[in-house]
């Protein structure tokens, strides 16, 4: 980002009507674009293995060493007062366990390639009363190839119901997809945020060149007289022996 404030500099140099240009490039690339909670109030797909709600994609990873088709596990929607042996919550919620495969897991990420944070969720033991402690984690990837892990634990023996989790701050933004390894583990109102583009820093390069250009034909149009100086300056901008980088 420092490197778009070197550009404003210089752009304000050579196009002063245009600097608003990089600044609403650089609002776009740093401003969250939405934000939202997942309540699982819907219908996963015909085998289980997909579920959409809000741009949310929840995908079971199947993993498939050697030949064949192995077995695989299923994702459901749990609804209030539907099953005895099951927790209960009053809205419907996630389910997912390891019953036919115990390499599957669920992952889940923005359709739109977005990078997202996670602020909060409600989790808990898909059976009640609850047989044992679940260690549910979480693992983020991040745009930069690196992960951050959180490890929520149930309370084990007798619980029966869904329970409020937070994350920590390394969750906050940034995530590009999300990884939950747990034998089983139930999931109500995931709170999202922090919804925001992830350029690569080829395209940012090409969006602030692009505005730059688009800005100097249509002084030119108007001022044509100052218009080589200005041409030069560009560029002297985006000369390679100058690079800027991002």
């Amino acid at each position: 980002m420092k490197s778009i404030l070197i550009l404003a500099r210089r752009l304000h140099a050579v196009l002063p009507c245009c600097g608003c240009i990089v600044l609403a490039i650089k609002i776009s690339m740093t401003t969250a674009l939405g934000q939202g909670t997942i309540a699982f109030s819907g219908q996963v797909s015909v085998y289980g293995t997909n579920y959409s709600e809000q741009g949310m994609l929840f995908q079971v990873i199947i993993p498939t060493p050697g030949s064949g088709s192995p077995s695989y596990d299923s994702m459901g929607i749990i609804r209030p007062n539907t099953y005895n042996n099951y927790a209960t919550n009053g809205t419907p919620y996630l389910g997912f366990s390891q019953l036919l495969n115990q390499s599957d897991y669920v992952s889940f990420s923005l359709t739109n390639g977005y990078s997202f944070g996670l602020t909060s969720v409600q989790l808990g033991d898909p059976l009640a009363p609850s047989p044992s402690l679940v260690p549910i984690m979480f693992i983020g990837l991040l745009g930069n190839g690196s992960t951050v892990t959180n490890t929520f634990t149930t309370p084990g023996i007798g619980a029966n119901s869904l329970l409020n989790y937070t994350y920590t701050s390394a969750f906050a933004s940034g995530l590009t997809s999300v990884d939950i390894l747990a034998p089983r583990w139930a999931m109500d109102n995931l709170v999202f945020g922090n919804v925001a583009p992830v350029p690569e820093p080829g395209t940012t390069c090409l969006l602030v060149a692009g505005g730059l250009l688009g800005a100097w034909r249509w002084r030119r149009a108007i001022h044509p007289g100052n218009c080589s100086a200005d041409g030069q300056k560009l560029l002297d901008i985006f000369n390679p022996g100058d690079h800027v980088s991002i």
